[in-house]
Formats: C-alpha cells, sequence, structure tokens
C-alpha cells in the first residue's frame, strides 16, 4: 500500500485516509516522495541529499498529519526520483497494493499535477487507486498561510 506524500494539504489529507486503509487491511504503508528526475528509481541508499532531505519530509509530514507517527502500524518512507505517475506504477506491482492519492487542491499548479498523476496511476497500475479529496473545509485554507500546527487541528481525525 502506498500513498503519495508533496507536502499539499491534500497529500496530508490522503496520508491520513491511508493509515485507515492500512489498519483495515493489516498492511504495511510505504509513504512515498516523488521527486522529478530522469534516470532510474533511486532510493535513499545512494548519496543525494535532495533524497534524504525528502525523505525526512515524508516523516516529518506524517508526524504533522497523524500528530505521531502510528505506532500500531508497520510504515516506512521513502523518496525516489522519477515522474510520479510511472514511479507509482511501478512500485505498485502486485493486484493487492493500493495507491492513495490526495486530489482536489484548489491551486492550478498542484491540481493539473495531480490530475495527471491519478490519470496515469488509473490507467496504468495493476492495482487499485484511491483518490481522496481535500475536505470542503480545507479547500479556502490551502489559499491562506497558515502554520502546520493550525492545520493539523483542522484535519478530521
Amino acid at each position: 500500500m502506498f500513498v503519495v506524500l508533496d507536502g499539499s494539504l491534500a497529500s496530508l489529507a490522503a496520508l491520513r485516509r491511508a493509515v485507515d486503509e492500512a489498519r483495515l487491511r493489516e498492511a504495511h504503508l510505504l509513504a512515498v516522495r516523488v521527486l522529478s528526475g530522469s534516470g532510474s528509481l533511486r532510493d535513499l541508499d545512494g548519496d543525494d541529499e535532495a533524497l534524504r532531505r525528502a525523505r525526512d519530509a515524508v516523516w516529518t509530514a506524517s508526524e504533522e498529519a497523524l500528530g505521531q507517527v502510528p505506532g500500531d502500524l508497520d510504515i516506512s518512507a521513502t523518496a525516489l526520483r522519477g515522474g510520479a505517475g510511472p514511479t507509482l506504477v511501478d512500485l505498485a506491482d502486485r493486484a493487492d497494493d493500493l495507491i492513495v492519492l490526495g486530489v482536489g487542491d484548489p491551486r492550478p499548479l498542484r491540481r493539473w499535477r495531480a490530475r495527471v498523476t491519478a490519470r496515469h496511476c488509473v490507467a496504468h497500475a495493476g492495482c487499485p487507486v484511491l483518490a481522496v479529496p481535500l475536505p470542503g473545509h480545507l479547500r479556502a485554507l490551502s489559499r491562506t498561510r497558515l502554520r502546520r500546527r493550525d492545520v493539523e487541528r483542522l484535519l478530521p481525525d
């Protein structure tokens, strides 16, 4: 089971939903940050500082969205280089996998990227794809500057 984190409020909502799904399925949850770049998929075993920072950002986002990383789940985080859609499709190579994406960000560029990624995953993945919309009360807030702790209080439990 995979959840995509890009730092947006929509991805934090997707993370919360992915945690619920992982608990229901008793599945391992891999939180993924995909950095654009060419070449083959590269995991954090390399010396790439950008990938290391991205993986740390995934753990930070998890803590911010959930209060803390859930101790009752088998959860891990990684950062990879490549196109978001193709990278996720390559990762989710089993029929019982699940890709969880956050969609519905009101900002045009993020909304466009999320649509492109979601469409690619739906068209090419051999597993289900769950698109989690940004809750309505957060759509308006995503246009303003908020501190993360203020946002946490607004996300439903």
